[in-house]
């Protein structure tokens, strides 16, 4: 894990979007096509910005779920609403930069926008950027797969976090 992986998000919401496209992908893929909504991708910017809740979930098998990983390390929720309210203003500037790029597009429906991650990769020029920051991708292919499992206020109760 990097020492600087915080500061590497909130500076560059280019990798950010990155690592949104990879939780809506997974999402997808585990969630019988279905788009993650705004709500997923903020708790997931909240919990991809905290570097000690990377390093667990990544580490995780898919199989395994966010009560497991709430359970191993339960201090993981702790400031979680401080988190997901700081996190929110980037983790739309990088939905917006996504959409702009076409990896990821915004769809409209009942309730909140959804987001539909573009393509089945990444584009060339961004997945050989990803090397370096494996962690954070492979943390959000796992949140994506565990969010898709669970009705949303199911997660947000186990993430302690409120809209």
């Amino acid at each position: 894990m990097r020492e600087d992986h915080e500061e590497l998000i909130l500076r560059n919401p280019a990798y950010l979007a990155c690592l949104l496209w990879n939780l809506a992908r997974s999402f997808a893929d585990n969630g019988s096509g279905r788009s993650p909504n705004l709500t997923h991708m903020v708790i997931g910017t909240s919990m991809l910005f905290h570097a000690a809740s990377v390093e667990k979930i990544r580490a995780m098998k898919f199989d395994s779920g966010l009560l497991k990983a709430l359970s191993d390390v339960p201090e993981l929720v702790a400031g979680g609403q401080t988190r997901l309210e700081a996190a929110l203003p980037t983790c739309l500037q990088a939905l917006q930069l996504g959409v702009a790029a076409r990896i990821i597009r915004r769809e409209s429906g009942y309730g909140l926008p959804t987001f539909l991650a573009l393509g089945t990769n990444l584009p060339k020029a961004l997945r050989d950027a990803e090397a370096a920051t494996g962690p954070g991708i492979s943390a959000a292919r796992r949140l994506g797969a565990w969010f898709a499992r669970e009705d949303l206020a199911t997660v947000r109760g186990r993430m302690g976090v409120r809209f």
